[in-house]
């Protein structure tokens, strides 16, 4: 496990064993257990290989540190949603699968962690260490609630509450693998609604049958004209820049229409940058892309900075930041540029996976400096 040294702050100790946890995950799911080292992983936390052993007395110590916070996590979530679910057993019982589907305790980095630990056969007996009691606990929890949903439905003659249990995390399962493929493009709302028509199924005196899914959850793509991807002009004002100002509020700026329609305008009217525009089949506008127009001199060739993607809130996981990311490569590419760079927050997971999946490669060789001025 962790070692604790003497003489450094703990605030700056907890924040570096976080940023080498995270990178761990994130080592572990580009290039698996076997293939791993403390050189990659401390290339991903942006920190020295000395760094990794002053925190970490081994590769395996920082392992195990990682497994056990994941399982930590993930059973911290259960509890919650149990502890807000209360005592109806019913509530309880989709509360355990909407804990299971949390996006931040199932994004595909860790996912990539637990199904590394369950299919290489040497770290077995430390998963089994560290999550068996987990596990267990979790099982039963369900079997406890799939028995009281069997009273609920006076079916105890001939419904084996073991039985269901073992179907409830089989089914948690089949998501979590699910998602380890799928990435950023899994359709969580499909699982939901998956999940939910197989506990009416099964106990439809608690559970009622989901609605069919409706086109505001389906996926939208440019090739059945769902989704239509359109170049910014003034034309567009408006819709770009009214999710221009959602966009600005999302990394905490007040609300500023006036400034965003500003700002927007400018930037068709004088050229600046790039703007796509993500428009429904009713014309209803859901994201935009912005990117600006550089130099790289090595190359000596032009590069595009791609600087803004937001989707609104309604219409994420459909699609809609994958269709305007691959509109930004088109244009691109038909620019003749060298590459695209862009920026991301190191906790922003899912546009991660999105960025890494569609190609883009974490920078791990230069440092990036920032200098504020006024």
């Amino acid at each position: 496990m962790s070692e604790k040294k003497p003489g450094i702050n703990q605030a700056i100790q907890a924040e570096r064993r976080r940023l080498l946890i995270e990178a761990t995950m994130t080592a572990i799911s580009e290039y698996g257990l076997s293939k791993l080292t403390l050189a990659k992983i401390a290339g991903i936390a942006g920190l020295s290989a000395g760094s990794v052993n002053f925190h970490f007395s081994s590769k395996e110590a920082l392992l195990l540190d990682t497994l056990t916070y994941l399982a930590e996590e993930f059973e911290q979530s259960i509890d919650r949603a149990l502890a807000a679910a209360g005592t109806d057993p019913t509530k309880r019982l989709a509360a355990l699968f909407e804990a299971s589907l949390d996006p931040e305790i199932t994004e595909p980095r860790k996912m990539a962690v637990w199904f590394a630990y369950a299919s290489e056969a040497r770290a077995r007996a430390d998963y089994q260490r560290i999550c068996g009691t987990q596990d267990k606990k979790i099982f039963n929890i369900t079997l406890k609630l799939c028995d009281e949903q069997i009273h609920l439905g006076g079916k105890q003659g001939y419904m084996n509450a073991r039985a269901m249990a073992t179907s409830v995390q089989g089914l948690v399962d089949e998501i979590w693998q699910e998602i380890l493929y799928a990435g950023e493009a899994y359709d969580r709302e499909g699982a939901r609604f998956i999940y939910r028509s197989f506990l009416a199924s099964v106990f439809p005196w608690s559970f009622a049958a989901p609605q069919s899914l409706t086109s505001h959850d389906a996926k939208l793509q440019t090739r059945d004209k769902s989704l239509q991807i359109v170049r910014v002009d003034k034309s567009q004002l408006t819709a770009t820049s009214t999710l221009f100002d959602l966009y600005r509020q999302f990394y905490d700026e007040p609300a500023d229409p006036k400034l965003a329609r500003k700002f927007i305008g400018d930037n068709i009217r004088k050229e600046r940058s790039v703007l796509f525009l993500a428009l429904d089949n009713s014309g209803q506008a859901l994201g935009f892309v912005q990117l600006y127009p550089g130099w790289c001199s090595v190359a000596a060739a032009p590069l595009w900075t791609l600087y803004d993607l937001y989707v609104e809130e309604t219409a994420r996981q459909r699609g809609v930041g994958r269709a305007l990311m691959q509109q930004a490569q088109d244009m691109a590419r038909k620019s003749r540029a060298c590459r695209i760079d862009l920026e991301t927050a190191t906790d922003n997971y899912s546009a991660q996976a999105l960025y890494e999946e569609l190609g883009y490669r974490r920078e791990t060789e230069f440092y990036k400096y920032s200098l504020e001025l006024g």
